[in-house]
């Protein structure tokens, strides 16, 4: 059971206890605080010295650090510069050769309408061409036919001419024969020439000579005929001109009649007379239709001609032009044939660039991934001991890497790089200018080999 006495010894102990860690804390706490000082003096350096060459040690390290960062910076930033260029120029070449290929899409559209265009006049074209043809070939059967008939009609007048220079050759066999008589008869009668017998006879010869003059003649005119192609437009003339050779034969028959006639009744001058004005009215007749004869022939002849060498001309330019659309057609074949080729061997080229400039663009974003894989990756550790750079100061310090990029010379751009992340490490914003200058006058090389011999010499 627990009583007041206990209880009072407890506390009476607790107390004691109290006071006795009372008195012992101040020495616990001096030994405490003595190993503590001697593991911080073991952990951090003593001297001043050693702090100043540490802290150098970290400018150093993070210089170098910062060198090879502006390093890779600028070689990232040439890359992509020189892949910007690379860009531009084969984006420059794709748009050239997009506008050379809807160049030549236009042409070829254009070749194409002109194709269409040519195709359809050719085809509106060509059924004329054929009519006209047709109609040509059937005028020519038709003159053929015509020719044919007129030939029938010239052999036909040339078999009347033919009788009527029989007869002609009769009649004058028939005045030789006359005029051997009344040569017989002169010789006869020269003792009785003051007889009128006489007379009669010197007008029968008289007129007999005419007659075979005239007879001459129209042999002359018959062979000239013969000699000459007659023929005529239809049967209307045909038959007058067979009318008109009906009408010299049956004159003919009637001259030989009273030739005849002349013959059984010589000694009548009378008689002789009227047979003279007779015979001159015949030949002026026959000579007249004759000349009309003539004059119809010539104009049959020569409307033949100029109808035959019309429709000659006709033909020869139809033909032609049949000919020169043929080889319009076969030089327009010939063109598209080239330029289609020309296309495909375009379109060939096109295909191999385009494939050249991906297989291009493949390999630079390629090269680029393994240079961007083969740089190095900074620890956890580094990166929580890289101290942080005020906003300020970061943008500082990249308007600081923005001209090296575009500077023609890099060792001073380096230089002020440098300087202005060196003042960012040391966090000191009056003496950065100071060491900005310090940095433009020495170069950054050397100052590198000096703080690392520094660093040696101290360790």
């Amino acid at each position: 059971m627990i009583t007041v006495y206990n209880a009072m010894l407890v506390l009476l102990g607790t107390l004691l206890a109290a006071l006795a860690m009372l008195f012992l804390m101040p020495a616990y706490r001096r030994r405490i605080e003595r190993f503590t000082t001697e593991r911080i003096k073991r952990a951090l350096p003593l001297t001043e010295s050693e702090i100043r060459a540490d802290k150098d040690r970290l400018r150093a390290e993070y210089a170098t650090e910062v060198h090879k960062l502006e390093m890779k910076l600028e070689d990232a930033g040439i890359t992509g510069a020189r892949q910007s260029v690379e860009i531009n120029r084969r984006d420059a070449r794709i748009s050239e050769l997009e506008n050379l290929l809807q160049s030549q899409k236009t042409n070829v559209e254009e070749h194409q309408n002109a194709r269409r265009v040519l195709e359809q006049t050719i085809l509106d074209r060509l059924p004329k061409v054929e009519a006209r043809l047709g109609e040509a070939r059937r005028m020519l059967l038709q003159r053929d036919g015509e020719i044919a008939s007129l030939t029938q009609t010239g052999a036909r007048q040339s078999e009347a001419l033919e009788q009527a220079s029989q007869i002609n050759t009769q009649l004058t066999q028939e005045t030789q024969r006359l005029r051997s008589a009344l040569n017989t008869r002169a010789a006869r009668n020269r003792e009785a020439i003051g007889d009128p017998r006489f007379d009669g006879e010197v007008a029968l010869r008289t007129e007999i000579e005419t007659l075979r003059a005239k007879s001459e003649d129209q042999a002359r005119l018959i062979e000239k005929l013969q000699a000459a192609d007659a023929t005529s437009q239809d049967g209307d003339q045909n038959a007058a001109q067979e009318a008109e050779a009906a009408k010299l034969r049956s004159q003919l028959a009637k001259v030989e009649a009273k030739l005849e006639a002349l013959k059984a009744d010589s000694s009548g001058t009378e008689r002789m007379a009227s047979l003279e004005e007779e015979n001159r009215e015949q030949l002026s007749e026959i000579a007249r239709l004759m000349a009309s004869l003539r004059t119809y022939e010539d104009q049959a002849k020569d409307r033949h001609e100029s109808d035959a060498l019309a429709a000659k001309a006709e033909i020869g330019a139809l033909q032609a032009q049949v000919d020169e659309q043929k080889h319009t057609i076969e030089a327009l074949r010939a063109e598209i044939a080239a330029g289609t080729e020309r296309l495909a061997r375009q379109a060939q080229h096109f295909r191999e660039e385009m494939h050249r400039l991906s297989i291009q663009s493949s390999e630079g974003e390629g090269a680029a991934g393994k240079g961007s894989a083969e740089a190095p990756r900074r620890s956890l550790a580094d990166r929580i001991a890289q101290p942080r750079v005020p906003g300020r100061l970061a943008e500082a310090s990249v308007e600081v890497v923005r001209p090296a990029a575009s500077n023609g010379n890099g060792e001073p751009a380096r230089e002020q790089r440098s300087a202005g992340f060196l003042k960012a490490v040391n966090g000191n914003a009056e003496a950065a200018p100071a060491q900005g200058e310090k940095a433009a006058r020495a170069p950054r090389r050397a100052r590198l080999l000096e703080r690392i011999s520094n660093l040696d010499k101290s360790g």
